[in-house]
């Protein structure tokens, strides 16, 4: 009896398998075989593809796909089960993908998330994504950044206060860069306050910066590609937990605003065109109060996506400036000059057209999502058939993925890649370099919509801390040990120390 159980079982598990494999358009791989063979690529055993040199912790791992990038510098392909995917690393090949409006569908890599981030604005493509998009782009108007200047201020001034009272001591600015976008983000695109100290924020930002984990985790090892097989293990039971936490502090968010939500009291505003324009839960829970394009489902996958890309990777991308400025005197010095040439030696807070007159700043900011864009890595479905400038055949149905990090740090189109120089960014040495090699933001149809947000409270805060503080190194660029990750992350926490001015 037991022998014959054994036996359906097995039967059972090879019909599970063949249905997958047939319904991930496995009849297709001889197509494709044919027509990336010519790609380079490391080696690939049948099944199990590229993934073995693979194996091991994140840091492994994000070593091994530096050194993929260096062995093959403008493209190569990686198998796995019966996918393949192509590496970009050239602007050529990366803006015939991300110009295009046919290769808009992120690739499988994204389904880790979804579990997490519903099909929300980052995960859905077709009608869904173009609606989505609609919904939200008034979010981000010029009239309602222009509001969110005077709270990016405020929790500027906050973070300044922590550090004068911590001075002389080795700080984690990323910790301070998460409370200050966490506080903005929630107090101006959610319309809520948030206290830090409320566990259900703390538990929030742990399960975010462990959720990276199993998404490579699972990358890294075809066979836990198919749901049926991933949800059997362990890891999927912690990933549930993880996620059940994020969604309890982003639903306690959506909640309390839908409690004290009123589309009348304050003074609306109103774009160029006349049409009111609101912070962005306010429109999304006006779109469903009023019939819309979205339920309360839709509201909350995009609350998850936003609370997540809004404040992690602007939190991310302070936290390696920051470290690059400690390390870099002179731009500190040339930084606090353009302060003192805008504010003249006045404490008032910024204005929004403060803000667009730090030119020098902006340099450095741009210069510094280069070097550590806070996402290294997005991905594509491809959905017809593209050739490159080399020939090569990209079939319809590949993965794309466009790795940035890499892009960012070409010798071909940024001599001295590894250098902190701001000055790349001078309106002089922008003009002939390709628009696809730098792209912290993506680009095309589906880059960040909230980057001009991103810019604006990245400046605020760096303005502050710059003319209260100098910013001395602890670690460098070559002490920090980097880690794969939805994020750009490193192994252990970059330290800075702070000395004040006066």
């Amino acid at each position: 009896m037991a022998s014959i159980v054994t036996i359906l079982s097995v039967i059972i598990v090879i019909l599970l398998i063949i249905k997958y494999f047939w319904t991930n358009r496995v009849h297709w791989t001889y197509h494709i075989y044919q027509c990336v063979k010519h790609i380079p690529g490391p080696y690939n055993i049948p099944l199990l593809g590229c993934c073995l040199p693979f194996l091991g912790s994140l840091e492994h791992l994000w070593k091994k796909l530096r050194e993929m990038n260096e062995l093959y510098p403008t493209i190569y392909k990686m198998w796995g089960f019966n996918r393949c995917a192509i590496l970009f690393l050239e602007p050529d090949d990366v803006e015939m993908v991300l110009s295009s409006t046919k290769h808009l569908e992120k690739n499988e890599a994204y389904n880790t998330a979804r579990p997490w981030l519903g099909d929300s604005l980052l995960l859905s493509c077709g009608n869904k994504w173009k609606s989505r998009r609609r919904i939200l782009t008034p979010a981000f108007h010029f009239n309602i950044l222009n509001e969110f200047v005077n709270v990016f201020e405020e929790n500027s001034e906050k973070s300044a206060n922590f550090i004068k009272n911590n001075c002389n001591k080795d700080l984690n600015p990323h910790e301070i860069a998460v409370e200050h976008t966490l506080h903005s983000l929630c107090e101006t695109t959610m319309g809520i306050s948030v206290n830090i100290e409320d566990p259900d924020v703390k538990q929030y930002k742990d399960a975010l910066d462990k959720f990276g984990f199993f998404v490579f985790y699972r990358l890294s090892r075809p066979w836990f590609y198919p749901e049926f097989t991933f949800n059997f293990t362990s890891k999927k039971r912690e990933q549930d937990s993880l996620i059940k936490a994020m969604q309890k502090f982003t639903l306690n968010v959506i909640n309390e605003r839908l409690a004290n939500w009123s589309d009348e009291g304050k003074q609306p505003l109103f774009s160029a065109s006349g049409k009111r324009i609101q912070p962005m839960l306010d429109i999304l829970i006006g779109e469903m109060k009023q019939g819309g394009d979205i339920d309360f489902e839709g509201i909350r996958e995009e609350v998850d996506t936003f609370m997540f890309e809004g404040h992690d990777t602007t939190s991310t991308g302070l936290n390696f400036l920051l470290m690059l400025l400690a390390n870099h005197p002179d731009v500190q010095n040339g930084l606090y000059e353009e302060q003192l040439t805008i504010f003249n030696g006045s404490k008032r807070k910024a204005t929004y057209d403060d803000l667009q007159n730090m030119e020098y700043l902006e340099r450095c900011i741009k210069e510094s999502l280069r070097l550590y864009p806070p996402v290294p890595i997005i991905g594509r479905l491809i959905d017809e058939d593209i050739v490159l400038k080399k020939n090569y055949i990209i079939p319809a149905g590949i993965y794309i993925g466009i790795m940035i990090y890499d892009l960012h740090r070409n010798p071909k189109y940024w001599p001295n890649p590894n250098k902190f120089d701001p000055d790349r960014f001078l309106p002089d040495n922008c003009v002939n370099r390709h628009p696809f090699a730098y792209i912290p933001f993506s680009a095309g149809s589906r880059n960040c919509i909230g980057q001009r947000f991103a810019m604006l409270e990245m400046k605020s805060f760096t303005s502050k801390l710059i003319r209260e503080f100098i910013l001395e190194p602890v670690d460098t660029p070559d002490s920090i040990v980097m880690r794969a990750d939805m994020i750009l992350r490193t192994s252990k926490p970059i330290k800075v120390r702070f000395r004040k001015r006066f």
